[in-house]
């Protein structure tokens, strides 16, 4: 069987939302509105049941006589979209799904942390606030008054109902006997955990989340190539993008620009950590010492008057120094792309490894472009390029998502 997804969302903007997770990364995908209309379709689908406003028994029966016309060999995964706020007839049309198709494991993890929708001790968050307590909770036509996970479930299941915590989550966690469990969600790479451990059981599994549950399932199944953020920018707003990126799960190698310069360390040794963390599939951020800490510009400046550089020599020469370092990755690993933060940075890198220019392909948030590279050895990798003290506080942790491409997008 090829790969198919099939998603299962109960409004048209959450099914374009998640459907365009696939096409993102080169699924063809089509939203239907009705389960006969799926019959002729060879792509992946996602089925709009408009399912939302109703009542919670007709969700039930509405979508549960959609379920029944649905062949399920057809397709490699099984996913239930629901809001991140909860709304709707969550945990009937969960119910209605699984009931045809007969899941061994249903994954609950409805989090979406880029957006501030998480779940601590079970409890489902806006921004830090349990969910029925916010606007949410007070919505006129269908208020979320419940929101904690597992007794959401419980309206329809009765039979056990597991929850993972997070330090589970972060360190460990089996299956046992259960075959319902939720979990706790506060940033991406705890839906990656969630996801790595669930496909190794090879169980019939019913996904159900957000659109986040959906990317992290094709970042695990079609082994998403890591992307390499290169940071020589000294901003503020650099350094906080750092340290939110790195809260995400990012690995940050930090190049000690005032040891490089008294030569207590080469290169090498960061280039080699860098390629190791790449090759296991993780991201990385290679930045000077002075990117994530400002008391390191200061050592620097102390090192360089003691070898008669001025400023501008010792920014030149941690250019160079990235630059070099940057070009020793690419030899060694393939990765979806760079991310260049500060002007300088940015130049320096594409002069090292002789790129005669760039092609725009699209701006991924404003003021920050998508390229491919144009001439050079790397001619047609993709790159990012941020001036160092513009976007907001996620803008590195975004653009290494939005760089990372699948093997069968690179083919194409």
């Amino acid at each position: 069987m090829s790969e198919k997804y099939l998603i299962v969302a109960d409004d048209f903007t959450g099914s374009n939302d998640t459907g365009v997770q696939l096409k993102n990364r080169g699924i063809d995908i089509s939203v239907v509105f009705h389960s006969e209309d799926m019959e002729d379709i060879e792509s992946s689908v996602v089925l709009d049941t408009e399912s939302r406003g109703m009542e919670k028994k007709e969700a039930y029966q509405y979508v549960a006589s959609l379920m029944k016309e649905i062949d399920f060999s057809d397709y490699s995964y099984v996913i239930k979209k629901v809001d991140s706020t909860l709304r709707g007839n969550v945990a009937e049309e969960i119910k209605a799904i699984d009931d045809y198709y007969k899941s061994e494991l249903i994954i609950f993890a409805p989090a979406l942390p880029d957006l501030g929708r998480t779940t601590e001790d079970g409890i489902h968050m806006l921004n830090g606030v349990p969910i029925s307590q916010t606007e949410i909770g007070l919505d006129p036509k269908k208020p979320v008054k419940i929101d904690k996970l597992s007794e959401i479930l419980k309206k329809v299941y009765d039979e056990p109902i597991v929850h993972i915590d997070l330090n589970q989550v972060r360190n460990g966690f089996e299956f046992g006997e259960a075959r319902v469990y939720t979990f706790d969600v506060k940033e991406n790479h705890d839906m990656q955990n969630i996801i790595s451990k669930a496909v190794e059981t090879q169980k019939r599994i019913l996904w159900v989340g957000s659109a986040a549950i959906a990317e992290a399932l094709m970042d695990m199944v079609r082994k998403v190539k890591p992307a390499l953020c290169i940071c020589g920018s000294v901003s503020n707003v650099t350094r906080e993008q750092i340290k939110e990126a790195k809260k995400t799960g990012v690995n940050l190698i930090s190049v000690d620009i005032p040891a490089m310069l008294e030569e207590k360390v080469c290169g090498e040794e960061y280039s080699r950590k860098a390629v190791l963390m790449l090759k296991e599939g993780k991201d990385v951020i290679l930045h000077s010492s002075a990117s994530y800490d400002r008391d390191e510009i200061e050592k620097s400046l102390n090192v360089g008057k003691e070898k008669n550089m001025t400023l501008a020599q010792i920014s030149e020469y941690t250019q160079n120094v990235l630059g070099e370092i940057g070009e020793n990755i690419l030899k060694e690993c393939k990765i979806s792309g760079v991310f260049l933060t500060g002007g300088d940075t940015a130049i320096g890198f594409l002069n090292r490894i002789k790129a005669k220019g760039s092609f725009i392909t699209e701006e991924i948030a404003v003021g920050i472009p998508k390229m491919k590279i144009v001439g050079g050895e790397y001619d047609g990798l993709s790159i990012v390029t941020k001036a160092g003290a513009f976007g907001k506080t996620d803008a590195i942790t975004y653009g290494l998502r939005k760089l990372k491409v699948t093997e069968r997008e690179e083919i194409r």
